[in-house]
């Protein structure tokens, strides 16, 4: 029981109280309402999970029914990028069981760090791309987004055929460094063009 107090106690010290004026502004910007339902009464949810995170981009006002409601799993909860993207765009197809397949073929771009492989990233991102291929407006999609994620082809075609030695060596590091830092960049920009592909698809 004294076990169970102190870590009580010190959860409760870990925890800020949302400053009122973040709380008024982020419930105002969804009309006291629950940004998924549309309910009265919301409490705001820090997306990330962690209490201390009062930036009003990690506050996502959600009603008790649905907090942490996973839509095409219902016993868990929503993936916490999913619902940075839900924040940030106000789209509620992004909580559509028909949006996991692609959310999925994304999630590589959350996932970069500096030891990314440089073929694994190229496959994730044709991946993508053939994906956003096979929905309506696919055509127009895959061409924008393509240019956004594409390596360019002369180094990929190097980076493939470099023999093992070590001028190439370091040509091929400095390459899959550029990648990572060129999906990097991009990833807002192919995120917008994805959520606004999803207002074409007839998903119920």
């Amino acid at each position: 029981m004294i076990k169970l107090k102190t870590r009580c106690n010190n959860m409760t010290k870990s925890r800020t109280q949302i400053p009122a004026k973040t709380r008024d502004s982020v419930l105002k910007e969804f009309r006291h309402r629950c940004a998924m339902c549309g309910g009265e009464a919301p409490q705001l949810h820090h997306i990330d999970e962690k209490p201390n995170n009062n930036e009003p981009s990690n506050l996502l006002p959600l009603c008790p029914n649905c907090h942490l409601r996973d839509q095409h799993d219902p016993t868990a909860s929503i993936e916490i990028e999913k619902l940075k993207l839900f924040r940030k765009f106000k789209d509620p197809t992004i909580l559509k069981t028909q949006f996991h397949p692609l959310f999925k073929r994304m999630k590589f771009l959350y996932e970069l760090d500096s030891n990314s492989n440089f073929f694994y990233l190229s496959s994730k991102s044709n991946e993508l791309i053939e994906f956003v291929a096979s929905l309506k407006m696919g055509d127009f999609y895959t061409k924008r987004i393509s240019a956004l994620m594409d390596p360019p082809r002369h180094v990929y075609e190097r980076y493939r055929t470099c023999e093992p030695d070590p001028g190439n060596e370091k040509f091929k590091e400095k390459r899959r460094q550029e990648y990572i830092e060129q999906l990097g960049k991009v990833r807002a920009a192919v995120e917008e063009l994805i959520v606004e592909l999803l207002r074409y698809q007839e998903w119920k």
